[in-house]
């Protein structure tokens, strides 16, 4: 029998591992080198942010009531702060009892309807096109001065309309039936005013009632020659102003409609109401902080969008939905491009608030009315999302290369792998990248007899020493330790960030030669201390080749490694193989056997003895290659044939 059991078990179990490595040198199976596809394409993960931020944007917008509410608050100071200037509505007037045309009249509430009588035939004698009453006639007052004015109403020369409340209105059933008995025989209108649930504010208008009662300004639209009425309720398209100082509408004061020119009047829609503290008073978008507008003088602005076939300025909810889609990606590109967070965050705010700046100037030259609410949302949630996405990105692909790299590379290859990941990470792992390095392969020289002669527990305290003794050169160096196998190391310099010039690559080839004859000469210390332990010295053979390869990450989700694929890799392991052949040594625990072009990379610096021509185990052509001297540590000078 050739040798005990355990020695050629052993020695089975190194060449298994020496034919793994160097499989994985040479390319391993078919799908070996086959970069493989990212799990997640990140063009779908970022088309998700976006449209997840924009949708829930979207959505909070309307259905969270602090946000709607604000949304429609701000809307409300766009729509009154920077409103394009109009003309005041040529087709409208109002003409209002306002607290001087009570001075003199002995009853405040009901309205002195002699007088109303009056004033409708002065408008009538002016020429009016129609009159609309927006005083609600749901009590009795002087029986002849309520007869007086039914009369007024009802034989005017032109057509007027007075209101009538809807079923929601709070009236008592004698109020309804005198309203129903006055109003008998006129047109009538409801004039109800819809109001925000959340805040009270007026936006909307309801043209038509539950049981089909129109407006007063529809009423009022219809006769003045509207082509259409919207069914369905819809927001108002408040009416601008001038100026500052002109009201949208022509207003006259009630006590001094007898003294008008009749052609201001003549050919008008005219709303009679009244503007009295505490009465018939409503928040909406036109009114300051702390006041309010008059009901008549809002249905003189519904009046007018009838009128003239308007909607709101305000942009439709699929133009909102398209912009939440716009300002997420948005910024969700700002986040991707990844500023650090000092500046991302002003950066953010300094764009969201030009955006206001871009909304409201729009909409004062006459453009939409862009709702800031939900794109501003959208905004906020893309960059936080991505921003996070990246976090998460970063952690994993941290995790990832700290999983490959970690305790086996110095701290400024740790940074300079990290500064760089953008250029050899993807989908969480590192990419297949074709580079150009330098690949380091020691195996202890008798390792078998070793084992043959320790207990399991000092052999591995003894060999992890060594390996780590190993892995602090290597480091030093600036390599990655990549793996062990048994005993032998396999580290490489150069990756996994790639060089781009050849100072670079002979560079790194400089720090492997280092690296090797350093690993030499920590061997003396090192069996200096294991013979006083009495643990036995060794010594080590070292390969190293400089070439192309291809490096990447190979495995699945439980377990993976980097790897280098190609020939570069698969000489380096021949070249410490071939080791065994030479009876010089580098030093006296050490022999280096380097290629052609690293030799070529460190001649300048590094003394050698030339091995020759030599054939390598799977390789079909021949390689030149060297033994290095470490003359500080006694190499030898003499002929290196095997």
């Amino acid at each position: 029998m050739d040798g005990s059991p355990r020695r050629r078990g052993r020695a089975a179990a190194k060449a298994v591992a020496a034919e793994t490595v160097a499989a994985e040198a040479g390319g391993g199976g078919p799908e070996a080198g086959r970069p493989q596809p990212a799990r997640h394409p990140r063009w779908r993960l970022t088309l998700a942010v976006v449209l997840g931020s924009a949708v829930l944007a979207f959505a909070a917008a309307r259905l969270v009531p602090p946000l709607h509410a604000a949304d429609e608050t701000l809307a409300d100071r766009l729509a009154a702060g920077a409103a394009p200037a109009e003309p005041q509505h040529p087709a409208v007037a109002l003409v209002l009892f306002g607290e001087d045309s009570f001075a003199g009249l002995a009853c405040r509430s009901p309205l002195d309807r002699g007088m109303l009588a009056d004033i409708v035939a002065v408008l009538a004698a002016a020429g009016v096109k129609a009159i609309g009453i927006d005083i609600l006639f749901d009590q009795p007052t002087l029986p002849a001065q309520d007869e007086r004015l039914r009369r007024a109403l009802l034989g005017a020369a032109v057509p007027v309309v007075a209101i009538t409340a809807l079923d929601q209105t709070p009236l008592t059933e004698r109020q309804r039936r005198f309203l129903d008995g006055f109003t008998d025989g006129l047109p009538r209108g409801h004039a109800n005013l819809a109001k925000d649930r959340l805040d009270a504010v007026v936006r909307w208008h309801v043209p038509f009632g539950a049981d089909g009662t129109p407006s007063l300004p529809v009423r009022l639209a219809r006769l003045g020659g509207a082509a259409a009425v919207p069914a369905e309720p819809f927001r108002i398209a408040w009416h601008g102003r001038p100026d500052a100082a002109t009201a949208p509408f022509p207003v006259y004061p009630a006590d001094a409609v007898a003294l008008l020119p009749k052609e201001w009047l003549a050919g008008r829609l005219v709303l009679v109401g009244t503007a009295l503290a505490g009465i018939d008073q409503h928040r909406t978008p036109l009114s300051p902080a702390g006041s309010s507008t008059p009901g008549v003088e809002v249905e003189a602005h519904v009046l007018a969008q009838l009128l003239d076939g308007r909607t709101s300025p305000r942009l439709p909810a699929a133009g909102e939905a398209a912009l939440a889609v716009l300002a997420a990606a948005a910024g969700v590109a700002l986040a991707a491009s990844a500023p650090p967070l000092w500046l991302l965050a002003p950066a953010a705010l300094l764009l969201l608030a030009a955006a206001w700046a871009g909304a409201a100037a729009l909409y004062s030259a006459g453009g939409p009315l862009v709702p800031l609410v939900a794109p501003s949302l959208a905004w906020g949630l893309g960059i936080a999302a991505m921003t996070a996405h990246l976090s998460l990105r970063e952690r994993a692909d941290r995790r990832v290369m700290m999983r490959l790299f970690a305790n086996h590379v110095s701290q400024p290859v740790a940074d300079e792998i990290w500064r760089a990941r953008a250029t050899f990470m993807a989908g969480g792992r590192p990419r297949p990248q074709q580079l150009t390095a330098t690949v380091l392969f020691s195996d202890i020289e008798g390792f078998t007899t070793i084992c043959e002669a320790l207990e399991p527990e000092p052999l591995i305290r003894w060999l992890e020493g060594y390996l780590d003794a190993m892995v602090r050169i290597v480091a030093a160096h600036d390599g990655v330790v990549l793996r062990f196998v048994g005993d032998a190391v396999l580290a490489v310099f150069g990756a996994p960030v790639a060089r781009t010039t050849r100072a670079e690559i002979d560079a790194d080839a400089g720090r492997a030669v280092a690296c090797a004859l350093q690993m030499g000469r920590e061997l003396a210390t090192l069996n200096r201390r294991w013979q006083e332990e009495g643990l036995p010295p060794v010594g080590i053979r070292v390969g190293l080749h400089t070439g192309p390869l291809v490096a990447g990450s190979l495995g699945g989700l439980r377990h993976s490694e980097y790897s280098l694929l190609g020939d570069t890799a698969n000489t380096a392991a021949r070249l410490e193989a071939y080791g065994k052949q030479v009876a010089a040594r580098s030093s006296p625990h050490c022999r280096i056997i380097v290629g052609e072009p690293t030799w070529q990379a460190v001649r300048d610096r590094v003394a050698a003895l030339p091995v020759g021509e030599v054939a390598l185990k799977g390789k079909m052509r021949s390689v030149r290659i060297w033994l290095l001297l470490d003359e500080a540590a006694g190499g030898r000078d003499q002929s290196a044939s095997g």
